[in-house]
């Protein structure tokens, strides 16, 4: 009976030592069975080389080349003026002034140049009459010169009274407020029944047909601007090169700015729109560039992933340069043509394989 006991015993040590063993051998068996981390799915874009134009970007508005507030010439109470937003051509009236004064002087200068015009024909008959009759001596020849005289005094008055008709109708004409130019009115300035004075604007116009960018840029860019110089106008993401048209080389004392202006192709962007006007800030120059995406920026240094011959990731260390557009200039060991992840690279580490889901389209310079 004591034999059978030892041998139990002996049988419990040998399974305990065996379960160890055996969950060993299946715990090596397990590793020697787990799969490979699969290749990550990742969108590629080329480095490329590429002639770098920096560019100083700074807020333009829209404005139009025409735009006054048109003042009266003459006073007196508005009896008319334009609605704001109505379109006017050139010289259409957008405020006409009460000219009851001026009407009442004008028909009173036509009055004395009527009389004044009937006291000279008949001097001018009389003159004939006493010209006959001081060559045939009837009458003595200073009354012929006294007639003579008193007719070009007469002359004179008419062509006074001439003038100061012209004068009223004139003063009577502008009155009427006309527009200078083709426009739409922007601002009314008065109201009806206001008494007008003189030179008081009357209503803001605006010639929407003729706009332009005005942009002010420092006066260290001077040596990179002149008239015909193409600069970028960007409005919601999207660019445009468009030419400089005037420069003011003057720079303010206060803002060390000067003013340019750039013709504008937007019929889109109404007077007073803003967008952003990039202008070379430095002459251009050669460089390895790289689609913005592919750079990842770290505390610990930037750097981009490239996929190698193999297959796989490999990390190269950059110092991003200047950005224009999509593109980076980058120095390190990048190359043009150099395969670069741009997409999916946020979970990919040195050394990973890759799988190139498409290629992205390069990017180019705009």
């Amino acid at each position: 009976m004591r034999t059978l006991h030892k041998t139990f015993i002996a049988a419990g040590l040998a399974a305990a030592l065996l379960v160890p063993l055996l969950d060993f051998d299946a715990g090596a068996s397990a590793t020697e069975q787990k799969p490979e981390t699969p290749p990550a799915v990742v969108s590629v874009a080329p480095a490329v080389s590429t002639e770098l134009a920096p560019r100083h970007w700074a807020p333009g508005s829209v404005i139009s080349r025409q735009d006054a507030r048109v003042a009266s010439e003459q006073s007196g109470r508005v009896v008319r003026v334009a609605e704001v937003g109505r379109q006017v051509r050139t010289g259409e009236a957008i405020a006409v002034l009460d000219d009851t004064a001026l009407r009442l002087r004008e028909q009173e200068h036509q009055a004395e140049l009527g009389r004044i015009q009937a006291q000279l024909d008949l001097a001018t008959r009389q003159e004939r009459r006493y010209a006959q009759l001081a060559m045939q001596q009837n009458i003595a020849r200073a009354q012929y010169d006294q007639l003579r005289s008193e007719r070009d005094a007469l002359a004179q008055d008419l062509a006074r009274a001439q003038s100061q008709l012209a004068q009223t109708r004139h003063q009577r004409a502008q009155m009427t407020v006309r527009a200078p130019f083709p426009g739409v009115v922007a601002e009314r300035l008065v109201q009806l029944g206001e008494y007008l004075a003189n030179g008081a604007a009357v209503a803001r116009v605006v010639d929407t047909g003729t706009r332009e960018v005005r942009v002010r840029a420092p006066v260290d860019l001077a040596k990179h601007l002149s008239v015909g110089t193409l600069v970028q106008l960007r409005v919601e993401g999207k660019e445009q090169a468009r030419p400089v048209t005037a420069l003011v080389p003057v720079g303010d004392e206060a803002s060390r700015q000067l003013e340019l202006r750039i013709a504008l192709d937007m019929p889109s962007l109404p007077v007073g729109s803003a967008l952003d006007v990039g202008m070379p800030s430095a002459a251009p120059r050669r460089a390895v560039a790289v689609p913005r995406d592919a750079l990842v920026l770290r505390r610990e240094g930037d750097f981009v992933l490239r996929v190698g011959a193999d297959g796989k990731a490999e990390r190269l260390p950059v110092e991003a340069g200047t950005e224009v557009g999509d593109l980076v200039e980058v120095s390190g060991a990048v190359k043009p043509g150099d395969r670069l992840i741009v997409r999916g690279g946020e979970r990919v580490e040195p050394g990973q394989a890759v799988t190139v889901q498409e290629p992205a389209q390069a990017v180019t310079m705009r």
